[in-house]
């Protein structure tokens, strides 16, 4: 999707909890030519690269979160996170501000596209809806969702429950974004795709 250098892209936050097809949906937009900035993966190489965020999350959790290497534990972490929502929030803090640079700089490198994509499953808890001119959650059902994440991690649907608990509640992303797709099994997700991205392509022609 072809652009004047000089335009903006129009840039759209996808979000959705855990187990809701978010990352399924922006596959589709990639298949649609929009690029796609994938925050938990650039997270998880900030985790893996980044030896300051490895000291601080030495300071905040112990020792025991690094490896004989230095890298991060990837159960230890896990666990800490899992705690509580507070544990979460102090990971969060020392991380998102180094995706944040990251997808900025994506952003500013994107002239050639009209339309981008950031994917995040914290996107207004971050604040990452703040690069966004537009926002989308990715919905399912609650049973549907269960069912996805135990299939997908091994778990327990209590412990996909309990996972499920730590993140906003999915009616509070509806709530707050411009679109919505219903990704519950049933429903067509190429036709809800294709009319969200004609949306799209009208208003990057208005920026």
């Amino acid at each position: 999707m072809k652009t004047p250098a000089m335009n903006k892209p129009l840039c759209l936050g996808v979000t959705g909890g855990i187990g809701s097809g978010k990352s399924y949906v922006c596959r589709m937009l990639e298949q649609r030519g929009i690029p796609v900035f994938y925050t938990d993966d650039e997270a998880k190489l900030e985790m893996r690269s980044n030896t300051a965020i490895h000291q601080e999350l030495c300071a905040i959790i112990g020792p025991e979160v690094l490896d004989a290497c230095g890298r991060p534990v990837k159960d230890v972490l896990s666990q800490y996170i899992r705690q509580s929502t507070a544990h979460a929030q102090r990971v969060n803090d020392i991380v998102h501000p180094r995706v944040r640079e990251r997808a900025m700089r994506w952003l500013n490198s994107m002239h050639h596209s009209s339309i981008t994509a950031i994917e995040c499953a914290l996107l207004f808890e971050s604040g990452f809806n703040s690069l966004c001119q537009k926002t989308l959650t990715v919905s399912a059902p609650l049973q549907v969702r269960i069912n996805r994440i135990c299939h997908r991690d091994n778990i327990t649907p209590a412990k996909a429950r309990e996972w499920i608990g730590l993140q906003m509640p999915q009616e509070e992303k509806i709530r707050l974004s411009d679109y919505m797709i219903c990704n519950d099994g049933t429903q067509n997700i190429d036709r809800q795709v294709d009319h969200i991205v004609k949306i799209l392509l009208h208003d990057s022609q208005n920026c």
